[in-house]
């Protein structure tokens, strides 16, 4: 059995190939139907193929059928190596992307990834491929080894993280993947310095606000009713109001308050010099657990009805996204003390478990009453123009995942 320093340099050893290896990964656009791309099929199979490589020879397909791509398919899979006992250690990451939005603004084309003084920039580098290939390579490490873990070591690759995780990790909980007495590791969230460990995350509350008006021309308003001028003032009151509202801070949470912020707006008329008759807005809330959305919910329907009555617009309120959080994961299990002790081996940090608002697919683990913890090393440029990952993260982060495979999987200390 090699020692815990032995591990790590064989990490370092993958250095170059971890590198090459997310190079070609993000190349292969992996963008969901929602914004116009056609999923992760093709990145998918060079994973498979990627896995092979490190090692894994139990490669399970669960895949979710979605008649919005080609091929009908949202690939997820499993990569495992059994042990002498059923329960299993997962680390879970996501192949899937946001859009990159104004390719003329990227300075380093998205999908044409390069290495610039350590920092390799590409659409989805940070957000999630870094830790996708870190873990691989730290599981390739262990399974070069060529010996039987006691506990059993998989990866789970999963699809649709970017847009509500329905057809990915959402589908494989629902298909039985995953056992209660699992250990669940979503790297997916962290920061600069890798000193939190995510335990919980707040509510996550999307809204589309529809403000309809009367269109006239400019230079007469008083014939018309302005929904923008109208959606403008909702947009600002909402987020005053709702801050105010729901005011209260937990210390537990970074920030520590719930945030209620307006985001996407859509194009109004095409010219100056029209009163709009209809303005769209959407709002993007994270709401502490104290809370409950679904009287936020209520609270915001009564302010639109107030809009509605004191200037003759016409609210309507669609839901984009309503994901309510699970309990904390336990700040006292064996799960959370061995990821905290193999970051503090590799990095020399003391990790503090937090709760954010950012939401992964740790949530969906703590809704089906299972603890997940999230942490990686990141500049936090995920969703960004130029979106990079360090080199160094990547590899440093691998060599956690490396320790904390070897503690819970092989018992190496």
């Amino acid at each position: 059995m090699p020692s815990l320093d032995e591990l790590l340099s064989a990490v370092e050893g993958y250095r170059n190939e971890m590198v090459e290896a997310l190079t070609e990964m993000l190349r292969i656009p992996a963008i969901g139907p929602e914004s116009g791309g056609e999923g992760e099929f093709e990145r998918a199979r060079y994973v498979r193929e990627l896995a092979e490589k490190c090692g894994f020879e139990d490669v399970e397909n669960f895949d979710a059928l979605d008649e919005r791509v080609r091929l009908r398919s949202r690939p997820n899979m499993t990569l495992k190596r059994k042990g002498n006992s059923e329960q299993t250690v997962w680390i879970v990451s996501h192949m899937d992307t946001v859009p990159p939005g104004d390719l003329d603004a990227w300075t380093h084309p998205p999908f044409s990834p390069k290495v610039v003084d350590g920092k390799l920039y590409g659409l989805g580098a940070e957000d999630n491929g870094q830790s996708l290939i870190g873990s691989l390579f730290a599981a390739r490490v262990l399974n070069e080894m060529g010996i039987t873990p006691e506990r059993s070591m998989a990866l789970a690759i999963v699809s649709d993280e970017e847009m509500g995780s329905d057809k990915g990790i959402k589908f494989m909980i629902k298909e039985g993947v995953f056992r209660q007495n699992d250990f669940i590791y979503v790297p997916d969230f962290g920061e600069a310095d890798g000193s939190l460990i995510e335990v919980a995350e707040k509510h996550i509350l999307w809204l589309k606000i529809n403000v309809k008006g009367k269109q006239t021309h400019a230079s007469t308003p008083e014939k018309g009713i302005n929904a923008t001028r109208i959606g403008n003032e909702m947009a600002n009151f909402l987020s005053d109001y709702m801050h105010e509202k729901y005011a209260a801070n937990d210390p537990m949470f970074s920030p520590g308050i719930s945030t209620f912020e307006p985001t996407k707006r859509l194009q109004t008329v095409g010219n100056v010099n029209t009163i709009p008759a209809e303005d769209t807005f959407y709002m993007d809330f994270r709401i502490l657990p104290r809370y409950d959305p679904d009287e936020v919910l209520e609270t915001v329907r009564n302010v639109a009805r107030m809009f509605e009555d004191r200037s003759g617009v016409k609210v309507t309120i669609d839901i984009e996204q309503f994901t309510k959080s699970g309990k904390p994961s336990s700040t006292e299990s064996i799960g959370l003390m061995s990821l905290a002790s193999a970051i503090k081996k590799v990095k020399g940090v003391d990790a503090t478990p937090k709760g954010v608002g950012g939401g992964t697919c740790a949530n969906y683990f703590r809704l089906a009453g299972l603890d997940a913890y999230a942490w990686e090393t990141v500049d936090e440029c995920a969703h960004s123009v130029n979106e990079y990952c360090k080199v160094d993260n990547m590899v440093t982060d691998s060599k956690v995942f490396a320790t904390l495979l070897g503690y819970l999987c092989y018992n190496i200390q």
